[in-house]
């Protein structure tokens, strides 16, 4: 456990608890110095010696230090907790910003509340609070272990032949308890997430008629937690049982001794009595470790899952990075293959997602992308905006593999609104400010009248001022998508990626969205994923993904030009087209029934 402990401290959190680890060694030194003094006190007692007095005064003396150093050690341990949780939360919270996007899957997602508050508090409990029992458990018994062989070897031997035999019990119960304990964060994490995804698909659970089976999803993952519970807790209570039957027999083994020595040195009753009240001294530490043996346990646990996620490797970095050239900055996919990993591993799923796809998106202008799903449109831009790296092929950005540019650098070029908006429980005008916190009014009235957002702010009664709910909860999806399109054009950012930003908007968002682009166009070079074609058909260049194989280009030119060939593009413009003119109309007496 100190181990892997020091292994996730930085080197200012590991300097304070090896400062505490010399703390609390201290007071168990003393603390067994003062069980050791108790057999001299007890033989000169009842011996009637006059030498008593000497080892009362050393006994008060001893006893007097350790209540000062204890009482050093509790104030630097809260220091010490207090500081290495704080640290520790800050480092996993840097680690987890650089962390690729694709490792938040919704299981590691729905884990990474415990690994960040119970790790951390696990490792600031570790070393001020657990380990006292567990250095106490060993350092205590150890300096009474020495006074009892000055006085007799015989009890002192048997104190030292059990001492492994309690180890070796300790660490099988431990290790059978360890292998529990994990299946059982694994199926918290799995009901956790189900939970989650419980709560946030009820409109479409109820809509479905499946309540039935949410439910039972949910409910197995339950059910699946109870047993993993109710199997720790009764391996808990056998260890337990086993660790303290253990305790008890070595203590009988110590008295077992010392009765026999008094049987045959009746001269030596004094000492011997004496032994005997140290020998209960001795157990008593040892027994301790059973009493906190789960919480070392759970400390062991969140510590390997703190140090899990801390060496899962970030996105890398170039050391040294490079510039962006100045100016206008075009986009280039060269040979670009991408393929889906799971999340255990790094063996792809699936084919592959693009394959040897090129794209140049000249600077200043606008590129949209249309395809069928599943083609690799949404793809395209996660590479671009280094939520991922390819597998072969190169993302260059102004002429610069985006693998090669610092990350503040890469996103200080980019404006990215992705297929879920994502709006802070703040309001509307906190959530546009993110982009740009020291833009003025000015700036934000006119990207207000660049995506819409000024009409919400005029119809809405506290106008800029409005919350936005939970996730945004409190507008409509094209509301939540006007404002960020508005976050996002106040980024001012010389790349803008718009991620599905046309997809289920009703007509008055869709003209706002196709004034948007035109707005932003010639001044940032737009790469769009497009669903509703009438809104990049202005696009200097509109690329067509195919489904078969997917992540291949099918055709690619102006809106004219595509319209001309007579192509995929064609024929996907006249579908939507003729779905634009469709409409319900009422039914005919004659055909009613």
């Amino acid at each position: 456990m100190i181990r892997a402990l020091f292994a996730i401290l930085d080197g200012a959190g590991a300097r304070n608890n090896r400062r505490h680890l010399v703390r609390i060694t201290v007071v168990a030194l003393l603390e067994g110095l003062s069980y050791g003094l108790t057999l001299p006190v007890v033989d000169a007692l009842l011996r009637g010696d006059p030498a008593l007095a000497w080892w009362l005064t050393a006994l008060v003396a001893v006893a007097l230090a350790t209540m000062a150093a204890r009482r050093r050690q509790i104030t630097g341990g809260a220091a010490t907790a207090i500081d290495t949780i704080h640290s520790l939360q800050r480092r996993l919270a840097s680690h987890l910003a650089a962390l690729p996007v694709g490792w938040f899957t919704p299981t590691r997602t729905a884990s990474l509340p415990q690994t960040l508050v119970a790790g951390s508090i696990a490792a600031g409990r570790g070393v001020p609070y657990q380990f006292i029992s567990l250095l106490g458990g060993v350092i205590t018994p150890a300096v009474v272990l020495g006074v009892a062989a000055l006085a007799d070897w015989r009890p002192a031997l048997v104190m030292l032949l059990s001492a492994p035999l309690l180890y070796a019990v300790y660490r099988r119960t431990t290790a059978a308890l360890d292998a529990v304990e994990g299946r059982t964060h694994a199926a918290d994490a799995e009901a956790t997430a189900r939970v989650i995804e419980f709560a946030e698909a009820q409109p479409v659970i109820r809509v479905c008629g499946a309540q039935g089976l949410g439910r039972a999803l949910l409910t197995d993952a339950l059910d699946g937690l109870d047993r993993a519970r109710r199997l720790d807790v009764t391996r808990e209570i056998l260890a337990r049982a086993g660790f303290g039957v253990a305790v008890h027999l070595a203590v009988a083994a110590v008295i077992a001794a010392t009765a026999w020595a008094l049987l045959r040195e009746p001269t030596q009753v004094a000492l011997l009595v004496a032994l005997l009240i140290l020998s209960v001294r001795f157990a008593e530490p040892i027994a301790t470790l059973g009493d906190v043996a789960r919480d070392m346990r759970a400390g062991r646990t969140h510590l390997a899952r703190v140090g899990a996620l801390l060496s899962t490797p970030p996105l890398p970095v170039a050391n040294p990075s490079l510039p962006l050239p100045v100016g206008g900055l075009d986009l280039t996919f060269r040979d670009v293959a991408f393929a889906y990993t799971a999340p255990a591993s790094d063996a792809p799923v699936g084919p592959p997602v693009l394959d040897g796809f090129d794209l140049h998106v000249p600077a200043g202008t606008t590129t949209a992308i249309v395809g069928p799903s599943g083609a690799g449109k949404s793809t395209v831009l996660r590479l671009a905006a280094r939520f991922a790296d390819p597998s072969a092929g190169q993302v260059l950005l102004g002429g610069v593999d985006v693998r090669d540019l610092d990350p503040d650098t890469l996103y200080g070029a980019l404006a990215v609104t992705l297929q879920d908006v994502l709006l802070t429980e703040h309001t509307i005008r906190d959530n546009i400010l993110v982009g740009r916190p020291d833009a003025d009014q000015a700036s934000l009235d006119r990207v207000a009248a660049l995506s819409g957002v000024d009409e919400m702010i005029n119809r809405l009664p506290r106008g800029w001022d409005t919350p936005v709910g939970d996730r945004g909860a409190a507008l409509s999806g094209g509301e939540r998508q006007r404002v960020a399109l508005a976050r996002a054009a106040l980024q001012d950012r010389p790349v803008i990626l718009l991620d599905e930003a046309t997809a289920a908007l009703d007509p008055v968002n869709e003209r706002i969205v196709a004034r948007w682009i035109a707005g932003l166009s010639g001044h940032a070079t737009l790469l769009v994923v497009a669903h509703q074609l009438h809104t990049i058909a202005a696009a200097d260049q509109i690329v067509v993904l195919g489904d078969d194989p997917p992540g291949r280009i099918a055709e690619h030119g102006t809106h004219d030009e595509l319209m001309a060939r007579g192509g995929r593009y064609a024929r996907m413009w006249g579908m939507r087209t003729a779905a634009a003119g469709w409409r319900l109309n009422p039914r005919s007496e004659g055909a009613r029934s």
